[in-house]
Protein backbone atom coordinates (compact mmCIF):
# COMPACT_ATOMS: atom_id res chain seq x y z
CA UNK A 1 0.00 0.00 0.00
CA UNK A 2 1.54 3.35 -1.01
CA UNK A 3 2.13 5.88 1.72
CA UNK A 4 -0.24 8.87 1.66
CA UNK A 5 0.91 12.46 1.95
CA UNK A 6 -0.92 15.31 3.64
CA UNK A 7 -4.02 16.22 1.73
CA UNK A 8 -4.22 12.82 0.02
CA UNK A 9 -6.89 11.65 2.47
CA UNK A 10 -9.15 14.60 1.68
CA UNK A 11 -8.51 14.19 -2.02
CA UNK A 12 -9.38 10.49 -1.75
CA UNK A 13 -12.66 11.36 -0.03
CA UNK A 14 -13.51 14.07 -2.52
CA UNK A 15 -12.49 11.93 -5.46
CA UNK A 16 -14.81 9.13 -4.32
CA UNK A 17 -17.77 11.47 -3.90
CA UNK A 18 -20.26 11.18 -6.77
CA UNK A 19 -20.88 14.89 -6.68
CA UNK A 20 -18.76 17.60 -5.11
CA UNK A 21 -21.85 19.60 -4.13
CA UNK A 22 -23.35 16.61 -2.30
CA UNK A 23 -20.09 16.05 -0.43
CA UNK A 24 -19.88 19.70 0.63
CA UNK A 25 -23.54 19.69 1.71
CA UNK A 26 -23.00 16.54 3.75
CA UNK A 27 -20.02 18.12 5.54
CA UNK A 28 -22.05 21.29 6.26
CA UNK A 29 -24.94 19.21 7.64
CA UNK A 30 -22.58 17.20 9.84
CA UNK A 31 -20.93 20.36 11.16
CA UNK A 32 -24.32 21.95 11.91
CA UNK A 33 -25.54 18.81 13.72
CA UNK A 34 -22.33 18.67 15.79
CA UNK A 35 -22.70 22.35 16.77
CA UNK A 36 -26.35 21.84 17.78
CA UNK A 37 -25.45 18.78 19.85
CA UNK A 38 -22.62 20.66 21.53
CA UNK A 39 -24.97 23.55 22.37
CA UNK A 40 -27.56 21.18 23.88
CA UNK A 41 -24.89 19.44 25.94
CA UNK A 42 -23.64 22.77 27.30
CA UNK A 43 -27.20 23.81 28.21
CA UNK A 44 -27.81 20.50 29.97
CA UNK A 45 -24.54 20.82 31.91
CA UNK A 46 -25.45 24.35 33.03
CA UNK A 47 -28.84 23.10 34.16
CA UNK A 48 -27.28 20.26 36.17
CA UNK A 49 -24.76 22.61 37.77
CA UNK A 50 -27.50 25.04 38.79
CA UNK A 51 -29.35 22.42 40.88
CA UNK A 52 -28.13 22.36 44.51
CA UNK A 53 -26.89 18.95 45.66
CA UNK A 54 -26.62 17.70 42.09
CA UNK A 55 -24.98 14.46 41.05
CA UNK A 56 -21.71 16.19 40.10
CA UNK A 57 -20.98 16.98 43.75
CA UNK A 58 -19.31 14.33 45.87
CA UNK A 59 -21.51 13.20 48.72
CA UNK A 60 -20.78 10.94 51.66
CA UNK A 61 -22.17 7.48 51.21
CA UNK A 62 -25.08 6.72 53.46
CA UNK A 63 -24.88 3.46 55.37
CA UNK A 64 -27.11 0.73 54.03
CA UNK A 65 -30.36 0.44 55.91
CA UNK A 66 -31.30 -3.05 56.95
CA UNK A 67 -34.96 -3.86 56.66
CA UNK A 68 -36.83 -4.57 59.90
CA UNK A 69 -37.00 -8.22 60.89
CA UNK A 70 -40.26 -9.98 60.22
CA UNK A 71 -41.71 -12.92 62.07
CA UNK A 72 -40.44 -14.63 65.20
CA UNK A 73 -36.79 -14.27 66.20
CA UNK A 74 -34.50 -16.67 64.40
CA UNK A 75 -32.64 -19.13 66.58
CA UNK A 76 -28.91 -19.16 65.87
CA UNK A 77 -27.83 -22.25 63.96
CA UNK A 78 -24.80 -24.42 64.49
CA UNK A 79 -21.38 -22.83 64.16
CA UNK A 80 -18.58 -23.86 61.86
CA UNK A 81 -15.13 -24.41 63.32
CA UNK A 82 -13.99 -21.15 61.70
CA UNK A 83 -16.86 -19.18 63.27
CA UNK A 84 -16.27 -20.69 66.71
CA UNK A 85 -12.53 -20.03 66.52
CA UNK A 86 -13.04 -16.43 65.40
CA UNK A 87 -15.54 -15.77 68.18
CA UNK A 88 -13.13 -17.14 70.77
CA UNK A 89 -10.05 -15.44 69.33
CA UNK A 90 -8.13 -18.67 68.67
CA UNK A 91 -7.16 -20.63 65.57
CA UNK A 92 -9.16 -23.45 64.04
CA UNK A 93 -6.16 -25.71 64.54
CA UNK A 94 -6.33 -25.23 68.32
CA UNK A 95 -9.92 -26.46 68.37
CA UNK A 96 -9.23 -29.38 66.02
CA UNK A 97 -6.12 -30.47 67.94
CA UNK A 98 -7.98 -30.54 71.29
CA UNK A 99 -10.88 -32.40 69.66
CA UNK A 100 -8.50 -34.97 68.17
CA UNK A 101 -6.64 -35.49 71.45
CA UNK A 102 -9.63 -35.66 73.85
CA UNK A 103 -12.72 -36.30 71.70
CA UNK A 104 -14.27 -32.93 72.61
CA UNK A 105 -13.33 -29.31 72.98
CA UNK A 106 -13.63 -28.78 76.73
CA UNK A 107 -16.77 -30.88 76.88
CA UNK A 108 -18.41 -29.63 73.70
CA UNK A 109 -18.77 -32.30 71.00
CA UNK A 110 -19.42 -31.24 67.40
CA UNK A 111 -21.51 -32.98 64.76
CA UNK A 112 -19.32 -34.41 62.00
CA UNK A 113 -20.82 -34.13 58.54
CA UNK A 114 -20.27 -36.67 55.75
CA UNK A 115 -18.02 -34.11 54.06
CA UNK A 116 -15.76 -34.10 57.14
CA UNK A 117 -16.76 -30.61 58.24
CA UNK A 118 -17.61 -30.01 61.88
CA UNK A 119 -20.69 -28.19 63.12
CA UNK A 120 -20.65 -27.01 66.71
CA UNK A 121 -23.88 -26.59 68.72
CA UNK A 122 -25.32 -23.06 68.66
CA UNK A 123 -24.84 -22.71 72.44
CA UNK A 124 -21.23 -23.94 72.38
CA UNK A 125 -19.78 -20.43 72.54
CA UNK A 126 -21.90 -19.65 75.59
CA UNK A 127 -20.96 -22.96 77.24
CA UNK A 128 -17.25 -22.37 76.62
CA UNK A 129 -17.13 -18.75 77.76
CA UNK A 130 -19.44 -18.64 80.76
CA UNK A 131 -17.81 -18.03 84.13
CA UNK A 132 -16.96 -21.07 86.19
CA UNK A 133 -15.58 -23.00 83.21
CA UNK A 134 -17.14 -25.69 81.08
CA UNK A 135 -18.69 -28.79 82.60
Amino acid sequence: MPQMRKGDTMQALIGNAPNMHEFTATLRDAKKAAEETNLRLQQALELVRSVPGNATEVREAEPAKTPPARGPPVEPGPLTTAELAAAMGITQGTIRRRLCETGSYFGVVPIKLASGRLLWPADSLERLTRSGGAK
